[in-house]
């Protein structure tokens, strides 16, 4: 009798967390933060096919310094990513992946009982991330590697250093993420 794989294992499907480094790509927005760090969940769809669905929650935290915040105040972001994913190679023990997509993330200052600065308490960004990552399998585990560029729009946070705009919240992250596939 021949059997027959039904649609979500041909599909695949995985759950991962996981956590890395990552900062503010302009200078105005670096001189005002530290390097953070940045977490993340994500389930894929697609893992053995060529194209996959990654639906992402996202973090992040980092020191922010300005006169009129407190010494130990930071910049807390929290958000959503959809992204298509590229595998370069199907049903392998090592995945090669492109990935891009759209995300929400909203900042906010915490640590801080006043804010006389310049900065904003508080922002709402869209961002487009676009990265390049090798996942690993093996058993019912995962583990991928990646690193990524977010490009931001619609940033008001931080002051520019000229002071006649915003600074770029553009972000350049790597991070490592453990999980199951399925």
């Amino acid at each position: 009798m021949e059997e027959h794989e039904v649609w979500y294992d041909r599909l695949g499907m995985g759950f991962a967390v996981g956590g890395g480094v990552d900062d503010f790509a302009s200078s105005a927005a670096k001189d005002t933060t530290g390097m953070g760090g940045s977490w993340n969940a994500r389930i894929t769809l697609g893992t053995r096919q060529y194209v996959a669905f990654e639906g992402s929650y996202i973090g992040s935290a980092q020191s922010i310094k300005a006169l009129g915040l407190d010494t130990n105040a930071e910049l807390v972001g929290n958000g959503a990513q959809a992204a298509l994913r590229v595998n370069i190679l199907r049903n392998f023990v090592v995945q090669p992946f492109l990935y891009g997509g759209a995300a929400w993330r909203h900042y906010d200052i915490t640590n801080s009982n006043t804010n006389t600065s310049d900065v904003k308490n508080s922002d709402d960004v869209l961002e487009i991330p676009a990265g390049v990552g090798v996942s690993g399998y093996i058993g019912g585990f995962m583990a991928d590697v990646r690193g990524e560029y977010r490009w931001a729009t619609g940033e008001d946070l931080l002051p520019d250093v000229d002071g006649a705009g915003h600074a770029n919240l553009d972000r350049w992250g790597v991070t490592g993420n453990l999980g199951f596939a399925y």
